[in-house]
This record gives structure tokens, C-alpha cells and sequence, in this order.
């Protein structure tokens, strides 16, 4: 089978600490098609360097569960990137995405919900779930290209483990799954839109003031941040710490470390929150809760956290395979610094987000 090719378009972007360079020619026009190098070699989903053609690699998206009944989770560590939506009973799920690291195993996999064929689409090459309702199902047939490889629960690798009770005990062998499938190989630039090295920045503008003074650029404000609290429900509030000395945001759930199976605490390089419209799923799970469904196919506000410093950004997805772009206060589009990424689907209407900043250096002493 042959899966699915993603190639979009790159243009200049920002960090939060530095933009894109370039230089004009004495005429204006830019020099920096002259002056260009070759880009090296990335993955896809961390923008980290890799060997050639290492982001051919598939790239695998799996189902996780988050009832606290099944921490600590397998194998999310190892993922490039994570998606946390909300969903019934006001716990999260997690759509994990793997490539430049695929673990032995993974799980506990769970069902499909609307908003995946969004985070899906732009980006995977094998999504794997654990089955969903028919309302859910439907929409994945119609809005899923065909080019990516759907696996539902009896696929290659997928089988039931005694680690808990069902249906919290499917688990995922994806080296398994992934060399079952026969043409496997498709580049991609990414859920977000990465830096490109040979862009040029954009020329600021110099336009003058009424009293005739060339009046400032705007600049986005970039805050101190060494902590995040994020509610998505009365159940579920995840909390990250920064970590100065390992350069990570370190995950728990409330004050409790989120870890591995091995005890280790789990860290990103950078975390995306977006505020997303929620509407009702049109159907109930078997305890009678409504079904929260996420939308983000249109666009709305949110932070881009990283370095220790977070920034008010812009989200725009237009389509279900369009890939996310991200803009400042100035309306500048920012990239996604390199490493690993958490990005959370936060409930505009009840969802809250909180921040601490660092405590002020006492003051020296004459």
C-alpha cells in the first residue's frame, strides 16, 4: 500500500527567541537564493537532525488512554509528539505520535473521537485506535484520506494484556504492525510549520507617525514562566514544572509525577496550548455521559510555551488535512522551537489555564 505524502510549503517563521535571517541586494531584491545551504537532514515531528533519510521514516499515531486507573501509560515517552483532548467523564485521552523513536510497546490503546481525524490527517502514515462509535467511525471513513493506514483492534501487533482489565488492556506492538506494511515510507514536514533556515525575514516597517517619527515595530511580549497549570475538568489537571538543568517541561498530574512504568518522570521540550470550541459529540457513552467533541477547524487563541517562557499565540487549522500555523501578537507566523512537543486541546468555555513566574532575586545587599 502505498501511504501518503505530505509537502507543504515552507515559510519564514519565528521562535520565541530569534526569527529567520536574510539579506537584500543593493537593487532590494534577496540574496538569499544565492546564498542558500543545503538544509540538513530532520525528522519530521522534532525538527532534531537525523540521518538521511530518516524522515521517510512512517510515522505512527496511537490512542492512549489517561483514566488513572491505567498510569503509568507504556511507551509515551518515547513519542516525538502528544495531542491530550478531552472526552467523557472529564478525563483525557492522549493521540501519541511516534517516529524518530518507536518503542517495544504501547498502550493501553483506546477508542477514536472526532477531533483525531484532525490531528491525524496532516501527519500520519499508520493511525492505530481501538475501535469508536459508529456516529465517530463514519466520520473517520469520510474525512481520513485513504492513504493513511487505519488499524483497529485485531491488526498486526495489537493484542490483550493481563495488565488490566478490558477494554483498558489492549496493547500495541508497532514494530510489528509497521513492518507488516509493505510501503511504509513518507516524508513530512510536520503538524506545525518549522523554521526554514533560507528564509528571509520580513522587512519591518518604517512608517511614519502623525508627528512625522517612524513609529516602533510591535514585538511580542515573551514572559518568565517556570510553571503551567492546566484544567481541562474538574477531573483532570495536569500540571508541568520547568526544568532549567535538563532544559524540560516535567509532567504531573496535579502534584503527582507523571511517569513511565520505570518510575521516570516524563519531559517536553515545548508545550502548545490551544483553546478549542467543544459541542456535543451527538451520542453518550455506555455510563450516560455526554461526549465532549473537540473542534479545530477553525481557529482561535492560545501559548506557545518553551525555554521557560511563554508566548500568547494565534491558532488557524482551516481544513482536517491542513497542518496547524501558529502567529504572534503581531500577527507574525512563529515556528515551533526543535524537541519533543505536548499539545493540549483546552475547552475554551470552562477550560483554565494558570502560570507562575519566577520569584524576583532579592535585592544585593550595598
Amino acid at each position: 500500500m502505498k501511504l501518503k505524502s505530505i509537502v507543504v510549503g515552507l515559510v519564514a517563521a519565528t521562535t520565541l527567541a530569534a526569527c529567520g535571517g536574510g539579506s537584500n541586494g543593493a537593487d532590494g531584491s534577496s540574496s538569499a537564493s544565492a546564498s542558500a545551504k543545503p538544509i540538513p537532514p530532520t525528522w519530521s515531528l522534532t525538527g532534531l537532525p537525523s540521518a538521511e533519510g530518516d524522515n521517510a521514516k512512517p510515522i505512527l499515531m496511537v490512542k492512549v488512554e489517561n483514566d488513572p486507573s491505567v498510569r503509568p501509560q507504556t511507551g509515551i515517552e518515547h513519542a516525538d509528539m502528544v495531542f491530550e483532548e478531552l472526552v467523557e467523564g472529564g478525563i483525557t485521552r492522549f493521540a501519541t505520535v511516534f517516529q524518530s523513536d518507536i518503542p517495544a510497546e504501547i498502550g493501553p490503546v483506546r477508542s477514536i473521537r472526532h477531533v483525531d481525524a484532525s490531528l491525524a490527517s496532516p501527519i500520519a502514515d499508520i493511525f492505530v485506535f481501538s475501535g469508536g462509535a459508529p456516529r465517530t467511525m463514519r466520520f473517520v471513513e469520510q474525512k481520513v484520506p485513504s492513504t493513511i493506514s487505519v488499524v483497529t483492534e485485531g491488526g498486526v501487533g495489537m493484542y490483550r494484556s493481563r495488565k488490566h482489565a478490558a477494554p483498558h488492556n489492549v496493547f500495541l506492538k508497532p514494530h510489528e504492525l509497521i513492518d507488516s506494511i509493505a510501503d511504509n515510507q513518507s516524508p513530512s514536514d510536520g503538524f506545525f510549520v518549522r523554521l526554514n533556515p533560507n528564509a528571509a525575514s520580513p522587512t519591518p516597517s518604517n512608517a511614519a507617525s502623525p508627528s512625522g517619527t517612524p513609529s516602533p515595530a510591535p514585538t511580542a511580549v515573551i514572559t518568565p514562566t517556570t510553571g503551567v497549570s492546566i484544567e481541562f475538568s474538574y477531573r483532570e489537571n495536569p500540571t508541568w514544572k520547568w526544568d532549567a538543568t535538563k532544559s524540560l517541561w516535567m509532567r504531573s498530574e496535579r502534584k503527582t509525577p507523571f511517569t513511565n512504568p520505570a518510575g521516570e518522570q516524563l519531559g517536553v521540550n515545548s508545550l502548545v496550548i490551544i483553546f478549542v470550541k467543544t459541542i456535543d459529540a451527538g451520542y453518550r457513552d455506555p455510563a450516560g455521559n455526554y461526549v465532549p467533541r473537540s473542534v479545530i477547524t477553525h481557529s482561535g487563541p492560545g501559548y506557545l510555551i518553551a525555554d521557560g517562557k511563554r508566548q500568547k499565540i494565534t491558532w488557524k487549522k482551516k481544513y482536517v488535512a491542513s497542518p496547524m500555523t501558529l502567529t504572534d501578537e503581531t500577527g507574525k507566523q512563529i515556528a515551533v522551537p526543535v524537541g519533543k512537543t505536548w499539545v493540549s486541546l483546552v475547552p475554551v468555555k470552562d477550560g483554565k489555564v494558570t502560570f507562575t513566574s519566577p520569584k524576583p532575586s532579592p535585592s544585593a545587599t550595598p
